[in-house]
């Protein structure tokens, strides 16, 4: 039960806020979790994300605007993102064959074995953290956090405008 809620925050909810603040809450949870698992392997989650992305494309190839559509960040964080890959040698840059300012990033053998090292323990990882849940209650969340995403979006693009 959740505690009234006094003074200039009368107006709100108590069981509103629990929701936003419990999901802030398990995010941070989780992430922590997640990255300390990656983190052994000298990526970032960002990183990680970056690889899988380019390792599902058909040729390893993807344009960097996409990489940035795709992962939902700034232009400038792909490209630091990036760059910090290449250094490590486990992406490069490499043209658009339409010779344009297109760039693309290419998954490189580094970049792919360290992500077979990687991910069968992400896997074991992102297993354990649901084991919880039975497939009815991780559908029924995956469905609430997409409505509650959707709502996100809409006061965020609202915001601004």
């Amino acid at each position: 039960d959740a505690l009234p809620i006094y003074g200039k925050w009368a107006g709100l909810d108590a069981s509103r806020a629990l929701v936003v603040l419990g999901i802030l809450h398990t995010y941070d949870c989780m992430h922590g979790v997640l990255s300390a698992e990656l983190q052994r392997f000298g990526l970032s989650s960002s990183a990680y994300n970056l690889l899988t992305i380019l390792e599902k494309q058909e040729n390893q190839c993807l344009a960097l605007h996409e990489i940035g559509r795709l992962m939902v960040t700034s232009r400038a964080n792909i490209t630091g993102l990036i760059d910090s890959l290449c250094k490590k040698e486990l992406v490069e840059r490499v043209p658009h064959e339409s010779g344009r300012r297109i760039k693309l990033a290419r998954l490189l053998p580094g970049g792919r074995e360290l992500l077979e090292q990687a991910t069968p323990l992400h896997i074991k990882l992102i297993t354990e953290l649901t084991e919880t849940l039975s497939t009815e209650e991780r559908a029924t969340l995956v469905a609430l956090l997409k409505k509650l995403r959707k709502q996100s979006l809409v006061l965020g693009s609202a915001l601004v405008s």
